[in-house]
């Protein structure tokens, strides 16, 4: 297999990022890989519930040459143009429901995305609001967050929360039929619309840039992750995946503190 036959996409939290507790930052490892594989005519692109203007700066010298997935799917940026190609926004009346049960549940907080940052929304009690202290992010009110256009929610559960329970109080709020909801990590239940995937979002992106002759290889570490992976034609993730991602991956790499995207690399021979 040669670069110029292929087209790797990866996840960040997990996989090409290090842990918090390390910055998060991309490897150096990863970077000189991905640019000598890039270089060698490879394509290389992300597939992440973050956000463009986040996802670039942390890949400096990286040429992208095809489209970024977004927001877990729900937005296709193609940065050579510095333009959003696709934008599925969540259904008001989701929006609703969605708001409804953050205020009658304490344990839970949410954030909601658009195509560019992430936002916390506030139930308007500070004790409470201060308590998620996760990363920090703007805060915005709920009739904004209501009013708005928003990709993606996110809920996210205290420490020692029960994660199955949240997930099946959720699938029964008013409006569930109309998104899709994903774990993105221990704490974190993403949502968006329900025509939305990473790999629905990949397959647009290879179709808007005419890559679809390209040999998919994608990798991630967690159940967002999922869609891409079955979709790939190699399928690979790291060793600190989830183990049922690790089940349905033909490749497994080091840990994403070691390096998992120039392993991946090394590993296919590309770089």
């Amino acid at each position: 297999m040669k670069a110029t036959d292929v087209i790797i996409y990866t996840d960040m939290d997990g996989t090409a990022l290090t842990d918090w507790s390390l910055g998060p930052v991309v490897p150096e490892r990863n970077l000189a890989r991905i640019r000598s594989f890039v270089s060698a005519g490879g394509l290389f692109s992300v597939a992440s519930g973050r956000q463009a203007p986040g996802i670039l700066q942390l890949f400096p010298g990286v040429a992208f040459h095809a489209p970024l997935v977004c927001g877990n799917g729900s937005v296709i940026y193609d940065p050579a143009e510095q333009q959003v190609l696709r934008k599925t926004c969540l259904p008001p009346d989701y929006k609703c429901a969605c708001v409804s049960y953050f205020l009658t549940h304490p344990e839970v907080w949410i954030v909601a995305a658009d195509e560019t940052r992430i936002w916390q929304i506030v139930s308007g009690d500070p004790a409470r609001d201060d308590q998620l202290n996760d990363w920090p992010r703007p805060r915005m009110s709920i009739e904004d967050f209501l009013s708005g256009d928003y990709v993606k929610v996110v809920y996210i559960l205290a420490e020692g929360g029960d994660m199955e329970a949240l997930k099946h109080e959720v699938a029964a709020l008013p409006g569930a039929e109309l998104v899709t909801g994903a774990q993105s990590g221990p704490r974190y239940l993403e949502m968006v619309d329900h025509t939305v995937s990473k790999g629905v979002g990949i397959r647009q992106a290879l179709a808007a840039a005419g890559l679809e002759k390209r040999t998919l290889v994608c990798i991630g570490d967690y159940f967002n992750d999922e869609s891409m992976l079955r979709q790939a034609d190699i399928a690979a993730c790291p060793s600190n995946a989830a183990q049922g991602i690790q089940e349905i991956c033909q490749l497994i790499t080091c840990s994403n503190n070691d390096g998992a995207v120039a392993d991946l690399i090394e590993q296919l021979g590309l770089a």
